[in-house]
């Protein structure tokens, strides 16, 4: 099988996801395509929804989606969790499949930070979003690596979306529920979700 594994915070998940989501089936022909939202440790907490919500919100945006689905593995554990635990753990749980790592073009600018960078093209494919139109380049010691290492990095060209989490938190945190942005921003069930539970506060 072609399985697919989007990483991210999704914080919350909106239509700017989907569409990344949804190009990156149709384009590479997965079978499937695993959400894995990440450990709030890469950003900070104050900003972040609770895991418990983040991952709710996900399942319900996906409900009618098929082969699609949510791990939480990150969010599981108890230590710290790096990409590289993860491919790993992915490599042997999947070891007859073709697997592809999705991240986006600003994380590919910053692979050379990640840890054990080098090992995790040994598990997975990685495939890196393209967004605005704009090539995304990675550091120099990436680009010399995967050069002397003949290694293939998919680029994957995606539309321009102006859709930015930051506002619709924004947006979410003065209950503007609503403005026309939000409603359009967000799937029909994430919205709904958090209208009505921000209604039974009142």
């Amino acid at each position: 099988m072609r399985l697919g594994f989007f990483g991210g915070t999704f914080n919350p998940v909106h239509e700017g996801h989907l569409a990344l989501a949804n190009e990156a089936f149709r384009t590479l022909h997965l079978d499937h395509l695993c959400w894995l939202p990440a450990n709030p440790w890469q950003k900070e907490s104050r900003n972040l929804m609770p895991s418990e919500t983040r991952v709710r919100l996900l399942r319900l945006a996906l409900t009618d989606r098929a082969g699609m689905s949510v791990d939480t593995r990150e969010l599981d554990r108890k230590t710290l969790s790096y990409s590289i635990d993860t491919v790993r753990e992915l490599a042997a749980e999947y070891p007859d499949d073709e697997r592809f790592y999705l991240i986006g073009s600003d994380q590919w600018s910053n692979f050379h930070t990640w840890k054990d960078w080098q090992k995790i093209f040994d598990y997975v494919s990685l495939v890196v979003f393209n967004r605005n139109g704009k090539t995304a380049h990675a550091a120099e010691e990436v680009a010399r690596f995967i050069e002397d290492q003949k290694i293939s990095v998919t680029m994957l060209p995606m539309p321009a979306l102006d859709i930015d989490s930051s506002r619709i938190r924004q947006l979410i945190d003065h209950h503007d529920w609503f403005n026309p942005f939000l409603k359009t921003a967000l799937p029909e069930k994430v919205f709904q979700f958090l209208y009505l539970n921000e209604k039974t506060k009142d």
